[in-house]
């Protein structure tokens, strides 16, 4: 089977607590290191997180900085990717990928040439029944309405084609997600391997932020003058 090569890019702002974490599941995982790259891109933080990711700086692991904005920082990271990319892979930085990952994402690939971008089910490191149900809700309508939210896997024609709303400061997942769909084929791959931090549940509350998410849906307009709480 050919190994794709997978680029990576983790947008962080302040996530020293967490980008350790996330760095050591990246540099581990079961896959040729030379067929994958990790792309950390640090936008101006107020605590340690460049120095924190600095540490795991190596020949397939790049760290950088660019301008304020998750959108920003992941259209930077995209401009810094290997020119043997295959596939991009947008991560949270407080999202982490277990050891197998990049091979079932590979295989799933072999067996699905069509497919163009998606994502793959997601897990709250949150066992309570709430969380478990907020895990289970999440995945259900992700494939539902065809959306990519704490880890996004592009094609490589794709990803040059389709960048991501600078303006936005929230909903800009699923406006990226929307913009994908008029070029290529969304896919949701069920795995195992991807856990999320349930921080913003815990701390706002489970019932807060499904009325915050909705209203990722509402127009540009709004979203470009909302405010997108930085929770850590």
């Amino acid at each position: 089977m050919h190994h794709r090569f997978f680029s990576i890019i983790v947008p962080a702002y302040n996530e020293g607590k967490l980008i350790g974490k996330t760095l050591d599941h990246l540099t581990t995982l079961n896959y040729p290191r030379e067929r994958f790259e990790i792309i950390v891109v640090e936008n101006r933080s107020t605590d340690d997180t460049l120095s924190v990711a600095k540490k795991y700086e190596s020949e397939n692991c790049h760290i950088y900085q660019s301008a304020k904005g998750v959108s920003r920082a992941r259209n930077f990271g995209i401009s810094k990717c290997a020119a043997r990319m295959e596939w991009g892979i947008l991560l949270d930085a407080d999202t982490t990928l277990k050891k197998n990952i990049l091979n079932e994402i590979n295989a799933y690939l072999e067996t699905h040439p069509r497919a163009g971008f998606g994502t793959t089910s997601v897990f709250l490191d949150d066992e309570t029944l709430r969380g478990r149900f907020w895990s289970h809700y999440i995945n259900v309508t992700d494939r539902l309405i065809k959306i990519m939210h704490r880890i996004h896997i592009v094609r490589r024609d794709l990803l040059y084609k389709i960048a991501y709303d600078e303006e936005l400061v929230s909903g800009e997942d699923l406006k990226y997600s929307r913009d994908l769909a008029r070029h290529g084929k969304y896919f949701f791959m069920d795995s195992d391997q991807v856990i999320t931090s349930a921080r913003r549940f815990l701390k706002k509350g489970y019932l807060a932020i499904f009325f915050i998410n909705m209203k990722s849906a509402l127009p540009k307009g709004i979203l470009k003058r909302a405010d997108w709480e930085t929770i850590r």
